[in-house]
């Protein structure tokens, strides 16, 4: 075989070769194209995405690793040839990433999932583009770092926990078309000092502010009409709180733990306080509630040790279990003429008490309502008709050394009756 044949075979040969790799190459394109669409999964640049080559979009998604670093997320990428365009962020994309410190996003993004950056510890700034209007949960919760937050002035909604837990922020402005703050959406935020609320607020969730430790003051606008349970829990700097004239409730647990809490202003609108609302603001001197307010639930200004005084409006029938339960400063307290019962507990601990004046209509005061109260030395009983009370109602030391002042000429009356004959001391009122 000559030398000529011999490099024409191989020619061929080579040739041959060369369709098959590129006809494999291209099987094996096509074959990754189709393998991408179906794990929908692409990595560019350091960033891994969700891809639908049909639709030519890309979501930044969730890493094999964390993210660390400056990312900078592309208007779009090309993969297998194919552009794609990056429309959104998915849920937890850079959830638990505490080594990311910087993210730009682009304007094209259309939508951020959430806890997208949830656990970003060192994350200080962000701004998220004009089309995300409606901010989802946990968003930003726990971004310890978190300093600066830009939004979009129409920015329409928060959702629960978008900033919950970060540390670092220590002012924010609410955007003017948000209508609420959702359940726990600053909570936690234990260097927030001042945050502006939009004049369309309607509703503050529960817990929104619970535990924002450096709040010392918040204006409410006046269309505030709900705020939930436990809304300013644990609030230690907070001094002050105006009640908005279209707020009805003074909900649950709502100041509990605000230990600075000293200007309480009520307006006529709220008709019920309930369980817990000041519970532990030990200094707060004094409480008047006006004749608008019908309901009080139990333990409502319990540990409320720097109270001297207390009005109970007339709206009131009931005074609740353990209502000022160890405000051991308390002197005087105005019974209404409307009081029908006084709940267990309602004055245990209240140990300045020097007198008591119960009304005509009271029927009946539970168990420990004025227990551990050593100091009351006159009881005044209004009514010819003895109050029912347990043996516990009054402590022993009351029982042996207040005396017991009766409308004149009913004496006999209470000495004859069970629990009454064991105070020693039982007199008929002059007048």
């Amino acid at each position: 075989m000559s030398s000529k044949s011999i490099t024409i075979n191989t020619m061929r040969t080579l040739h041959t070769i060369t369709i098959m790799m590129l006809a494999l190459a291209f099987s094996m394109q096509a074959a990754a194209i189709d393998i991408k669409v179906k794990k929908d999964k692409a990595v560019v640049d350091g960033i891994t995405y969700t891809i639908n080559t049909k639709k030519q979009t890309a979501n930044v998604t969730r890493g094999q690793e964390a993210y660390v670093g400056d990312i900078v997320i592309p208007e779009k990428i090309t993969v297998d040839s194919v552009t794609l365009y990056v429309e959104e962020i998915n849920s937890g994309a850079f959830k638990d990433c505490p080594g990311l410190t910087s993210v730009i996003i682009p304007n094209c993004i259309t939508k951020i999932g959430s806890s997208a950056f949830e656990g970003c510890a060192s994350l200080a700034e962000i701004t998220i583009p004009s089309r995300i209007l409606n901010l989802p949960a946990d968003l930003f919760k726990n971004c310890t770092s978190l300093t600066t937050v830009i939004l979009p002035e129409g920015t329409k909604s928060f959702s629960t926990d978008v900033f919950k837990g970060c540390k670092s922020l220590v002012e924010f402005e609410v955007p003017n078309a948000v209508t609420e703050i959702p359940s726990e959406c600053f909570a936690e935020c234990n260097e927030l000092r001042h945050i502006t609320l939009p004049s369309g607020l309607k509703k503050i969730g529960n817990s929104a502010f619970e535990g924002c430790t450096s709040l010392e003051y918040i204006e409410l606008p006046t269309g505030v009409s709900s705020i939930s349970d436990e809304a300013f829990k644990g609030c230690t700097s907070l001094k002050e709180f105006h009640s908005p004239s279209g707020l009805g409730t003074i909900s649950a647990n709502m100041f509990r733990g605000c230990v600075e809490l000293q200007e309480v202003e009520l307006s006529n609108s709220i008709s019920k306080i309930e369980h817990d609302a000041f519970n532990g603001c030990c200094a707060l001197d004094s409480i008047f509630l006006s004749n608008s307010v019908t309901s009080i639930g139990s333990s409502a200004f319990e540990g409320c040790t720097s109270m001297t005084k207390a009005r109970i409006p007339n709206s009131i029938t009931e005074i609740s279990s353990d209502l000022f339960k160890n405000c051991s400063s308390l002197v005087e307290v105005n019974f209404p003429n409307s009081l029908k019962k006084i709940g267990s507990g309602a004055f245990e601990g209240c140990a300045s008490m020097t007198a008591v004046s119960l009304p005509v209509s009271l029927k009946e005061i539970g168990g420990n309502a004025f227990d551990k109260c050593n100091s009351i030395r006159d009881i005044y009983c209004n009514s010819s008709t003895p109050v029912k009370i347990s043996s516990s109602s009054f402590s022993k030391a009351t029982q042996k050394e207040a005396i017991v002042h009766v409308k004149k000429g009913f004496a006999t009356n209470y000495n004859q009756d069970k629990q009454w004959k064991n105070f020693l001391n039982v007199v008929n009122m002059e007048n």
